[in-house]
């Protein structure tokens, strides 16, 4: 079973739409090095795990898991965070993920950057036969 991060990271890896729009190099899990802590690097996004927990029992085995992710996106423009989330989002859905959290701030460790954050939650169906 691919851990959650991996899945929406080919998810957003393998969607024209998203790499259009961000460079492929600029899609991070878990931590965005140092050296890309630049205006000339954005956009750029990283995705962490926030949960995955099992649910759906038969017979004392778990038939589903419920996993959650956040994708941060820092932008040089609030109009540019605008237009990625909507075809984050859309994307998302079209793969089962529901967006159940979300914000835009500044972010004073990234150069006072606008961040997005987009929290994303799925049911997946597991088998351990």
């Amino acid at each position: 079973m691919k851990l959650p991060i991996n899945v929406v990271y080919d998810l957003l890896m393998n969607a024209s739409e998203i790499t259009s729009m961000i460079n492929p190099d600029m899609i991070f899990k878990l931590y965005v090095p140092e050296e890309y802590h630049q205006i000339e690097h954005l956009p750029i996004v990283r995705i962490n795990e926030i949960s995955d927990y099992q649910e759906g029992f038969a017979s004392d085995m778990p038939f589903s898991f419920v996993c959650s992710v956040q994708v941060d996106v820092w932008a040089s423009t609030s109009k540019t965070l605008e237009q990625i989330q909507t075809v984050m989002d859309k994307l998302m859905a079209q793969n089962e993920w529901a967006q159940y959290s979300g914000g835009i701030d500044s972010d004073p460790d990234f150069n006072n950057t606008p961040r997005m954050y987009r929290r994303y939650r799925t049911t997946q169906q597991i088998d351990f036969n």
